[in-house]
């Protein structure tokens, strides 16, 4: 499925081609309707189509409706370039998050390894919460970082939870039996 604004484009490269010389005389605004009427079935899609390009100077400057196409052409460019710099920093950032996880796995291994072995000793219970501040970072990061975007907000807070009541149980072990054996 296309998304909207690749429609918008598409029709209004194409109105270059159906609109008449005559709607090019007259000020931009009368320009983008025209150009927008005439690739518009939809209200809903003819509204967008002015709105967007009314906000742009060079398409409300345009005098006909390839100035209008070049200004959208122009926007679509740029919008995609933005989103590729969003996917870059989503790229960078999540990489960041799959070392976080990494580690985090590495550690919560290494408690597996402890409650196996019988050692329910503070040692473990640090381990676990150590690994709790991980999917938070990660969180934070994303939230914070250059993309603000989370994709993985719900595994983070699934593993947060997971951590959590993991480390909460370690406690519990430790404390009964550190209530044993005084």
């Amino acid at each position: 499925m296309r998304s909207l604004m690749a429609q918008a484009v598409t029709m209004v490269i194409l109105a270059m081609v159906v609109i008449t010389p005559a709607l090019a005389i007259g000020n931009s605004s009368s320009v983008i309707k025209a150009t927008c009427a005439a690739v518009s079935q939809q209200q809903q899609l003819y509204d967008y189509c002015v709105g967007i390009l009314s906000a742009d100077p060079a398409a409300a400057n345009a005098t006909d409706a390839r100035g209008v196409a070049t200004a959208a052409v122009s926007i679509t460019a740029h919008k995609a370039a933005s989103t590729l710099q969003v996917i870059t920093y989503l790229i960078h950032e999540l990489n960041t998050c799959r070392e976080i996880y990494g580690f985090m796995e590495e550690k919560l291994a290494s408690v597996l390894t402890d409650i196996r072995a019988g050692r329910f000793d503070d040692a473990a219970v640090e381990k676990a919460i150590n690994a709790t501040g991980d999917s938070e970072g990660c969180d934070l990061m994303l939230f914070e970082g250059n993309s603000h975007k989370d994709p993985i907000s719900d595994e983070n807070s699934d593993n947060m939870g997971w951590v959590n009541l993991a480390s909460a149980i370690l406690e519990s072990i430790v404390s009964k039996a550190s209530k044993r054996g005084t």
